[in-house]
């Protein structure tokens, strides 16, 4: 077990390492298809700039699936963003943890709304619209495994900001936890009459070292392209990879969280993201995110959180309730917002 466990860390660090040295080619703007996978929906990853690969919660689901394997409870995650010109986007996700590992499901789907149609003379002839889905299952587990450890706080792990779980505090040797996960997607677009599908698939890895230090891998919609009339377009297919590491004050008063990815596109460069979070007290959070690459508007992000479950009944069946917000500029396009929830029992 020592021995296959050593091969594992050897190749996520060496993934991590040659990851600048992969060939950056890109197929173009506009040559793939479901492009909304590409709009970050989660408030609380967007409000750190999608720099998220290394982190754990359940929106890890729409980034590593294997951060779901470190969770040690279970938990639901739920956000609508308003987006640009009357687009609306919903999400739901939800990870369920069993001895066994942690089972995950999440649904968004983005609609244009009713859009003005016109004839080849420039005639207007009614409203169209556009729909755009997708459904997502997925399967993680962690190792070492603990199962005295099962709703309970892992002390190796990046602290999150929940008060009513209780950390482990039998003696663990500080050594290492490896999570691996896949999700398996169905994506399916209508747009004015023409409807198309494709089954697309995601595979993680995680590595946690001493001292909350995580390094993640993932691989992001690879599968089969989308079909329209007679054309066929690939998935925006994606290989991310990322660190992230906590640092306390005294009395853990504050909790600072940094994250940084490094992505690529199958349709563009790299891509680089850097996220900040600031707990304060374990009730508020402030989030700050940067990326290096934006079509339109300001590259940086930002949003807050609020936890809600000191103010909970201590018998409770829901160990933890949280609201958050991000914000996101498009420059002239204009501004989106993003409210979620999350809860956990």
């Amino acid at each position: 077990m020592k021995t296959r466990a050593s091969i594992a860390i050897l190749i996520i660090l060496a993934l991590l390492a040659v990851c600048p040295c992969l060939p950056a080619r890109a197929g173009g703007a506009g040559t793939t298809a479901a492009n909304f996978l590409k709009i970050p929906v989660a408030p609380l990853p967007s409000g750190m700039g999608e720099a998220y690969t290394a982190m754990a919660g359940p929106d890890s689901i729409l980034y590593n699936p294997a951060g779901l394997g470190l969770l040690s409870y279970s938990a639901f995650s739920g956000a609508h963003n308003q987006y640009l010109d009357g687009i609306k986007q919903e999400y739901l996700a939800m990870a369920w943890r069993f001895p066994f590992g942690t089972v995950g499901a999440a649904f968004t789907t983005l609609s244009s709304g009713d859009i003005d149609a016109y004839d080849k003379d420039d005639m207007p002839i009614g409203k169209t619209s556009t729909g755009h889905r997708m459904v997502v299952f997925s399967c993680a587990q962690s190792w070492p495994r603990f199962k005295k450890d099962l709703g309970k706080l892992d002390p190796m792990l990046i602290t999150p900001n929940w008060t009513r779980i209780k950390p482990v505090e039998d003696y663990r040797p500080k050594t290492y936890r490896l999570a691996a996960g896949a999700s398996v997607k169905r994506i399916s677009e209508k747009m004015d009459g023409e409807s198309s599908s494709a089954y697309a698939f995601d595979a993680g890895l995680t590595l946690v070292l001493p001292h909350h230090f995580h390094a993640g891998v993932s691989a992001l919609n690879f599968g089969a392209s989308e079909k329209f009339v007679q054309e066929a377009y690939s998935l925006p297919s994606s290989m991310r990879f990322g660190l992230a590491k906590d640092f306390h004050t005294v009395n853990d008063i504050m909790v600072f969280v940094v994250a940084s990815d490094l992505v690529k596109y199958s349709d563009s460069e790299y891509m680089a993201a850097t996220g900040l979070e600031v707990d304060v007290l374990k009730m508020f959070q402030l989030r700050l995110g940067y990326k290096t690459q934006k079509d339109t508007g300001s590259r940086v992000s930002g949003g807050f959180g609020m936890n809600f479950d000191r103010l909970a009944d201590k018998n409770s069946f829901m160990r933890g309730a949280r609201m958050d917000y991000s914000y996101l500029d498009y420059g002239a396009l204009g501004s989106t917002h993003r409210l979620g929830v999350q809860f956990i029992w």
